[in-house]
């Protein structure tokens, strides 16, 4: 891959993401039933107690997230400080998908589809950051 855009993967993922971030949200707004053909367990994930923070959905706070992962990934492909910031936001992304898989699979015990797309979307993002960076520090000692 061209060096000037190593991190358009990530702005493709996070777009991705934002998407269905977006759905959920406009879903939720509108009190419409999102189809879980996958998983089954996407009403009981997304009408749980633990689908809102201090009142907010996820899925809310998720378009925040991946619209900041996604300008961030965008100005990371010039800026050093953008790398860094983006490798952090990545990290803590990361441990929240953690936390939410578990929720899902061991306290709900019922998986929604978008959530864990979301989840695993965002901790592949910060492996594919961790591999990028690590591949550009590595090349600089040569």
């Amino acid at each position: 891959m061209h060096r000037r855009h190593k991190y358009d993967i990530l702005v493709i993922f996070s777009t991705l993401a934002l998407a269905v971030s977006v759905y959920l949200s406009v879903a939720k707004a509108m009190s419409i039933s999102v189809p879980c053909d996958i998983t089954g367990g996407c009403e009981s994930v997304l009408s749980s107690k633990y689908s809102e923070i201090m009142g907010v959905p996820l899925s809310t706070v998720g378009i925040v997230y991946f619209s900041l992962i996604l300008v961030t990934a965008l100005l990371a492909n010039h800026y050093r400080k953008a790398q860094k910031a983006l490798t952090w936001f990545l990290a803590a992304g990361s441990l929240g998908s953690l936390v939410f898989l578990f929720l899902q699979f061991f306290v709900i015990r019922a998986v929604c589809q978008y959530c864990l797309l979301t989840d695993l979307t965002t901790i592949l993002m910060f492996i594919l950051d961790i591999n990028i960076e690590h591949k550009a520090h590595s090349l600089n000692v040569l």
